[in-house]
Formats: structure tokens, sequence, C-alpha cells
């Protein structure tokens, strides 16, 4: 459980006439991660034949999908031969084209009769007919709008320009609608002048085919416009009959061909040779035999099948093995950095120690239910947080726990607990100290094992025990001190020699890094006291609500109302500082303090051939 899945690395050779059934294979069992090959003195194997055609037919399906907005989430996985699913999507495509196309080309017409009606009812207001607007060799024409302040001026720098023009305005509010006329011989110098106006066109030419009174052609296309939409209704409703018809096919299919895809693919991953193939992978160790014994039925005993041994610095997939009660806490592993195959896996040790300080921290019975209960309700909205959900249902359950040991109910002291929070600040402040002490020790103990490993025990010992050393030490010199009140004194000797004992291993396991290491580590032992200091912020903020509301209550009736709301408001304020502030807390506790001890991360995820990547947050 503290260590990832042991992993095997398999190469497996065969002739070329079975990849095919060795690739099936592969991705029927699901766990194989498959080692890319990279083009040495040995080629790339190609693609299998089959790729060609199940990429087309996939293009097709998805594109049909998209047409008919159907989602293939909950579409189960099946077996199809390609030649029936070319057979039936050519019938399928042409009824999806043909309705598709029916209901563009009236939509379109429908979209240029509300453009048409816009347009002329602008045009109503200026009292111009549409077909003014066409083009002509002698007159320019143009509609469109200036600032109202704009437009006298506007006026008197046309009339500069020439006599023969007509100006029609109309005041909108601060916008004027305008359309003007004028000789085409100045075409350039009124352009000019609109461009100085601030003058913004208006298309017309959707309506300038168009001939007569805006009114009476408005109404002409208002009942166009009615006679298109039972048209439109008609070709909708056979559009959802159609995505209702084949939706569960299609989706299927999708899924069918997405797997055949990723088989006929799976070959460029290959090595080749001119009549064989070869490919490493990656198995769980102890899948090893039964992989072997599948492949080799597969391809008819035809294949040779060896395991190779796993280099020092090889990049290893991870794969993460925990109880199904601690999988949801792989949720933090995978926030931080998947560890290297040789490090532990921290999920455990967070499965115990972020519940046990989130409920430390909030340790309220009430808050605890109402934080129970609303993470039980996200789970259910929201499938792809579970593991999160899961992980704070537990916390809460914690929180309750610890609200019995306080004896603490919204704030409220119903029973007396072990520990009174609001009185028992020293013996918080112990607790906090011993957790930091114990979680920071335990994280150089593992680095001790991992160091010890990679690096030999000497190494280890200075590098990780030293540190411990040094905490030994910074105790005895404090308690000496506190007999001989003297730093220079002969009884300080003990201390000094164990606190040169401790840097020199350090010197010999870190280097001279280790003096600014030094206040580090006991910045985090001290960081710890945020578990006492967030759990009374709340507690304290719980009481000051509970106090609000008790003088409210009590100065009479007409203040009951404004009460409530402050003890709903301020408790909702607290409850919701408690998820946020326990849980990033927590998290900063484990990943600064307690993970540098032991935890680099960085590892390679693994990605079985054939497996589907599950939802998450993440």
């Amino acid at each position: 459980m503290i260590k990832p899945q042991r992993m095997s690395k398999v190469l497996v050779v065969g002739p070329k006439s079975r990849m095919g059934k060795v690739v099936a294979k592969l991705h029927e069992l699901q766990v194989a991660h498959i080692i890319e090959h990279k083009k040495d003195e040995f080629d790339l194997c190609s693609p299998l034949q089959s790729l060609e055609k199940v990429s087309s037919l996939l293009v097709q399906v998805r594109s049909l999908l998209s047409a008919l907005q159907i989602s293939n989430e909950a579409a189960v996985r099946k077996n199809f031969k390609l030649q029936e699913v070319e057979k039936q999507i050519s019938p399928i495509k042409r009824d999806v084209s043909g309705i598709i196309e029916e209901r563009k080309k009236l939509e379109d017409a429908q979209a240029e009769i509300v453009e048409q009606k816009k347009i002329l009812g602008n045009l109503a207001l200026l009292k111009v007919n549409p077909e003014s607007f066409r083009k002509s060799s002698y007159v320019v024409s143009y509609v469109g709008s200036v600032a109202v302040a704009n437009v006298s001026q506007l006026k008197e720098k046309l009339a500069k320009i020439t006599d023969k023009f007509e100006l029609i305005t109309v005041e909108q509010k601060k916008v004027a609608l305008l359309a003007l006329f004028a000789d085409s011989t100045v075409a350039a110098e009124i352009g000019k002048v609109l461009a100085e106006a601030s003058f913004t066109e208006m298309d017309v030419s959707a309506v300038r085919s168009l001939s007569g009174e805006p009114s009476g052609l408005t109404e002409q296309l208002s009942k166009k416009e009615q006679k298109l939409t039972p048209q439109l209704v008609e070709k909708n409703t056979k559009w959802k009959e159609l995505a209702e018809k084949y939706g569960v096919f299609l989706a299927e299919v999708e899924k069918f061909l997405s797997t055949e895809a990723e088989k006929g693919q799976a070959p460029l991953s290959f090595g080749s040779t001119r009549e064989a193939f070869f490919v490493r992978c990656y198995v769980p160790s102890s899948d090893v035999d039964s992989v072997n014994a599948e492949l080799s039925k597969a391809a008819g005993g035809a294949i040779h099948i060896a395991e190779e041994e796993l280099g020092e610095e090889e990049e290893t997939p991870i794969k993460l093995r925990n109880p199904k009660a601690l999988k949801s806490f792989e949720f933090f592993t995978n926030l931080y950095s998947l560890p290297k195959y040789n490090e532990f896996d921290p999920t455990m040790l967070m499965a115990f120690t972020f519940p046990l300080f989130f409920g430390f921290m909030l340790g309220d019975v009430g808050y605890g239910l109402i934080t129970l209960l609303f993470f039980y309700a996200l789970r259910r909205k929201v499938p792809a947080g579970k593991d999160f959900f899961n992980i704070l249902m537990v916390s809460s359950v914690s929180a309750i726990l610890f609200g019995f040991l306080y004896g603490e109910v919204f704030g409220y002291e119903p029973w007396h607990g072990i520990i009174i929070r609001t009185e028992d600040t020293t013996t918080l402040m112990i607790i906090s100290g011993i957790a930091g002490l114990i979680q920071v020790n335990f994280g150089l103990i593992l680095g001790f094992i991992l160091e010890r490993r990679h690096h030999g025990f000497m190494h280890a010992l200075n590098a990780k025990v030293g540190w411990m050393v040094l905490q030994v030490a910074a105790f005895v010199l404090y308690r000496l001190f506190a007999i001989y009140h003297n730093f220079f004194s002969v009884g300080m000797v003990p201390g000094w020699a164990l606190l040169g004992v401790a840097f020199f291993m350090l010197y010999k396991g870190e280097g001279l890094m280790f003096l600014p290491e030094t206040l580090s580590l006991f910045s985090h032992i001290v960081s710890y006291a945020r578990l006492m200091a967030v759990g009374l912020a709340s507690v304290f903020i719980a009481v000051m609500v509970n106090d609000l509301t008790t003088f409210l209550w009590h100065k009479g009736a007409f203040w009951v109302p404004l009460a409530i709301v402050a003890l709903v408001i301020g408790h909702t304020f607290n409850i919701a500082l408690g998820i946020l502030s326990p849980s990033l807390h927590s998290i900063r506790l484990h990943y600064v303090e307690f993970f540098t001890k032991f935890y680099k991360g960085g590892g390679k995820e693994y990605v079985p051939f054939g497996a589907e990547k599950q939802k998450s947050l993440l």
C-alpha cells in the first residue's frame, strides 16, 4: 500500500502476420503500458490495414453525432463488423444530411426575413423605399446613423462639397438615423466627411432587390415568415426523430470505431524488421504470467515473450495500489504529483492525518453534520468530484467526533467536553506541537529509508538522522539553560557537544546548504500551531455569533427576526470558513512540512492500453 504497484518490463516479439491478434489481445487485457519505440536501427511498424477505413467511418459517425447533438458518454462498447457499419451508415448519412440541409435552408430564410424586417423598420422611419439604394452610375447613397450633435456640422460640410445632395434624418434620443443621396462624382469627398462625423453605415444589401413601401413589404415578409414556421417545426421534429432512431446505434458504433482506431494506431509505437515486430510494455508484476499465457494463446504460440530488467533511472509508470476505502485519497497524491517508482506512496498516510487535522480544527458536531450532508449532496450532483467529496465527508465525520470531544454544537457547549477550547489553549498548543514533531520526524524516517536504499547507510544517517539529532540537541540545550541560565556554563557542554555532532552529520549529508535549512526545520514544526489557531478562530467566531444572537433576542420581539438572520448568516459564514481554512491548512502541512522530508514526486502515470480514462476534477 505504501509502495506503488510493482511493475515488470515485458518484450514481445513475433511475426507481423500475428501482430493484429497481439494488439487485439493487449487491448482486451487492459494491463499493458506500451513503451513507444523510437526509430533507431529498427524502423517503426506501419498501422494496421484496417485503420484507413476505420478512420474514415469514425469521422463520418462523429459528424452525424455532432449534427444530431447526440452524446456518446453513456454508450456501451459493442462489437460490429466494419462492412455492416459501412452498409448501415450510408442511408443514415443520407437521411440526416437531407434533413439538416432542408432545416438549414429554412433557418437561413427565416434569418434573412428577420434581418430584412429590421432594415425595413429603419427605412420606414426615414420614409425611404429600399429600391432607392440600388446601385447607380449617377447617384451614390448612404444609410446609417450619426450622433445628433454632428448632424448640423455634417450638412454644412456637404453643402461646401456640392449642392446636388439630399439628406434625410430622424432623431432617436442621442442618435440620428440618416439617408444621404448625392452626386456620384464627389463620392470620395463625401466618404471623408461621413467618416469625420463618425458615421456608422447600415448594410441594406438584403433589401435592395425589394420594391415598394417599407410598411407593405414588412407585412409581406411577416406572412412569408408565418409560412416558414410550421415547415421549420416539421423539420425539427423529423430531426429529433432521427436522433432518437439512430442515437444509440451511432453512439455504440462511435465507441467501437474509437476502439478499432486505437488498435489500428498501436503498431506505430512498435519496432519493426522486414518480417517481424516487437513491442516493450510495462505490466503489473502480478499480471505477467496471465499476460504471457493470453498473448501466446492469441498468437497460436508463434511469439516470443521475455522479461527485461528495470533500469535504476528508468521512468517506470506508476500505478497506485490502495484499498478501496482509501482510493479517494489518491486525489491528493495526484494533485501534488505521482511518486517516483522507488518512492513511497503517501496516500495511506494522508488518509489518516488529513481527516484528523481537519476534525481537530473544525471540531463541532453541528458544523460537522451540516458539512457531511452538504458534501453528500455535492457528490450526487457532481460525480466527477466523487473522490474529493468522499474525503471531505470522512473529514466531516472526524469533525463530529472532535465536536463530541470538545462538547461543541454550533459554538454552544451542551455538555462538558474533555477539552474546552476556549480555556485549554495550552493543551491545544501542546497537542499541535506534538503532531508537528511526530509527522515531521516520521517524514525524516521515511526519507532515511529511501536515502539508505539509493545512497547508502552513512549518507542516509547524516542527511536524515542528522535532523533528528539537531532537534534533540535543541531540546537538551533548552533544558540545560533552564537549569544553568547561562549558555556558556560548563553544564551546557553536553548540549553544545550534541549540537556539534548534529552540525557535523548535516554537513556530511547536506553540505553547507544545511545552515539555512536549519531554521526551516524548526519553522516547519512550529507551523503546526496553525492547527490550534484555525480551530480557535472557528470557535470564537461561533461564540461571537451566538452572543450577538442572544443579545438581539433579549432586546424584544421586534429584534427576533434580525437575531435569526444574524444566527443563520453568521454560522453559514463560519461553516464556509470551517471548510476552506482547515482544508487548505491541512493540505499545506502535508505538502510543505511533511512531503519535503521524503517525497519528490514527478512519477509518470500508468496508462494501460485499452483502458478508458476516468473523469475527475483534475
